[in-house]
């Protein structure tokens, strides 16, 4: 039980974040929200998705949040065993960040049912180095650090 405050919150905080930047930065360049919504329930239905409408939207919602769960629960349960995860947050949340994109990018992603897409480039590169970093990594690893029974 000790670990589901420090969870909970990064997850909460790290999933919304997340999924604000992905909005904005999208929208920016003309996309809907709903869209992006969809990207995410692609990874389970494919190229169905943008064609499923606010269902595939509240799926994905659902599944970005199970996602950002799960690396909010892997931080957690391994600042555990290594402490240094919890007594230097900001440096270990960066790297988690870029970590987690690695993953996302060249595991995740590929594995899945998803449209294929090109690995981020350019500014676009910039940018999800950023939102993994500064919004996904960092706010769970200060979540572990500040909440966690030490």
């Amino acid at each position: 039980m000790r670990m589901v405050l420090p969870i909970a919150v990064g997850w909460l905080i790290a999933g919304t974040l997340d999924i604000i930047y992905a909005i904005t930065a999208h929208g920016l360049r003309g996309v809907p929200a709903i869209k992006i919504w969809q990207s995410v329930a692609s990874g389970v239905q494919g190229a169905e998705a943008y064609s499923g409408g606010m269902a595939s939207a509240i799926l994905g919602g659902g599944l970005h949040y199970f996602i950002i769960l799960i690396m909010a629960s892997v931080y957690v349960g391994a600042s555990q065993i290594f402490p240094i995860l919890t007594s230097r947050p900001v440096a270990s949340g960066l790297a988690y960040g870029v970590v987690l994109m690695g993953v996302m990018n060249y595991i995740v992603v590929p594995l899945s049912a998803a449209v294929p897409g090109k690995v981020p480039e350019g500014w676009y590169f910039v940018g999800a180095i950023f939102a993994h970093t500064c919004l996904v990594g960092l706010p769970i690893a200060l979540a572990a650090a500040k909440l966690s029974d030490k």
